[in-house]
């Protein structure tokens, strides 16, 4: 009787999960394969579904606190094993679909990054496309941006945040104007200045591609130098090679990430 009652409230607290992510996905799964292969995935979406919410629900929140949040006094972590997941959140955009789950990019590869830049901080913006809790946003306030943005489509990260940017202790060197947007980076106009466009992992191929079309379009308007970095680019990094205004300009295989910069 006692295992009955478990499985009943289960589907109950999975239904509402189920129903709020198989249309989006069976829909983006047309948009990227076609009907016939989206129909036999389709099929089984619904079981892949209730186990993986069957998995992270086993998972629960686990008190973890990284070094890089004791140490600020912010909380930038994700709340399961260092994950959160967008299926948890209620995201008003029809794009979260396309968004992949938030985790926090690691003081060393961040550090890294940055320092494969051979730019002055000081003539550019920073801008992090998905920032999440905000912790590249904190960081790169160490370094003499011009000025920081995230773009955010989860209210509840943005929030946390703009938490964040508040609490983070500033450097006298670093950069002072820090903002998190709640907006889906696809509505964003970039700004025409020199700007840095920091990518860790935060969307499908399909969208990333739809972003780079705007952003090229933004640099046809207004030329300005432009570097974009992409954080494990995976089969991403096909894609940004094949774009017509971006040129490679460097790689880290062990840290995974690439930077280009506009021709």
């Amino acid at each position: 009787m006692i295992r009955c009652y478990r499985t009943a409230v289960y589907w109950h607290s999975a239904m509402p999960r189920i129903l709020r992510t198989v249309v989006p996905r069976i829909r983006r799964s047309i948009a990227e394969r076609g009907w016939l292969t989206s129909l036999g995935r389709g099929i089984l979406l619904p079981v892949h579904l209730v186990r993986e919410n069957r998995a992270t629900r086993e998972l629960s929140p686990d008190g973890f606190r990284s070094d890089f949040d004791a140490a600020h006094g912010v909380h930038t972590d994700g709340d399961i094993e260092g994950w959160t997941y967008l299926s948890d959140l209620e995201i008003r955009s029809p794009n979260w679909i396309h968004g992949t789950n938030y985790c926090a990019i690691e003081p060393e590869r961040f550090s890294a990054i940055l320092a494969s830049l051979a730019i002055d901080f000081r003539e550019f913006t920073f801008i992090d496309f998905g920032s999440g809790k905000g912790r590249a946003l904190l960081m790169a306030s160490d370094y003499p941006f011009r000025r920081i943005v995230g773009l955010e489509f989860a209210p509840e990260l943005h929030e946390a945040a703009v938490k964040n940017i508040k609490s983070y202790p500033r450097t006298h060197s670093g950069c002072a104007n820090v903002e998190s947007l709640c907006v889906d980076f696809m509505e964003f106009t970039l700004p025409p200045e020199p700007s840095v466009l920091f990518f860790f992992d935060p969307c499908s191929e399909w969208l990333l591609a739809r972003v780079l079309g705007k952003i090229e379009s933004s640099w046809q308007r207004h030329p300005r130098e432009l570097w974009l970095v992409c954080v494990a680019p995976g089969k991403k990094k096909k894609l940004l090679e094949s774009s017509s205004f971006l040129v490679k300009a460097g790689e880290n295989e062990q840290l995974q990430f690439c930077w280009y910069r506009n021709r």
